[in-house]
């Protein structure tokens, strides 16, 4: 039978474990995503901003602490590269290659939280809290003649299957072959 070469975009998003991120990081992700969303929310407040804006944002225009953003960049950039060593380990036995397009803490992204929902607070501090990563990666692997769509719910299975367990949560956004 006929083997096909199928390159997949993978895309999801996970939550590191509070135990794991304990052994790598000097300070709580969690005590620093709720300081951020304290400090962003005040200054969108003090601004009449209608919106909450991403944390790039503080860096170009002040508003909040320098030493708080460099602490939320640290973490982020320790949490982004404990998550492409875990998934490139589990996944390798399952792609025959895996490229990395992006990796990107959630915290680094504008928020789709807008002033007078309910819990604010609590949506803003666990969108700033750097303890989730969106991942995009590019995956091959060689399957015998098959459809896309059957490759595509394979791939879904198996990065599910090897990465469920090794993250607090997981969540596929995407696979589709390209």
């Amino acid at each position: 039978m006929a083997l096909n070469f199928i390159k997949l975009a993978i895309n999801f998003k996970v939550r590191l474990t509070e135990e794991s991120m304990q052994r790598h990081l000097s300070a709580s992700p969690y005590v620093v995503g709720e300081e951020l969303a304290r400090q962003i929310s005040r200054y969108a407040q003090d601004n009449a901003l209608g919106y909450y804006p991403a944390i790039d944002f503080f860096h170009q225009n002040g508003g909040v602490e320098k030493d708080l953003l460099d602490a939320a960049g640290n973490i982020s950039w320790l949490v982004t590269n404990m998550v492409r060593e875990e998934v490139r380990v589990r996944l390798r036995s399952v792609f025959s290659n895996i490229k990395f397009e992006s990796l990107q803490t959630q915290a680094y992204t504008m928020p789709g939280i807008r002033p007078g929902q309910n819990n604010v607070y609590q949506l803003l501090t666990d969108h700033y809290t750097p303890d989730q990563v969106k991942v995009n990666i590019i995956a091959s692997l060689l399957r015998k003649k098959e459809s896309l769509h059957d490759a595509e719910q394979m791939a879904r299975h198996q990065v599910c299957r090897w990465l469920k367990n090794r993250f607090e949560s997981l969540e596929i956004t995407n696979v589709q072959a390209i």
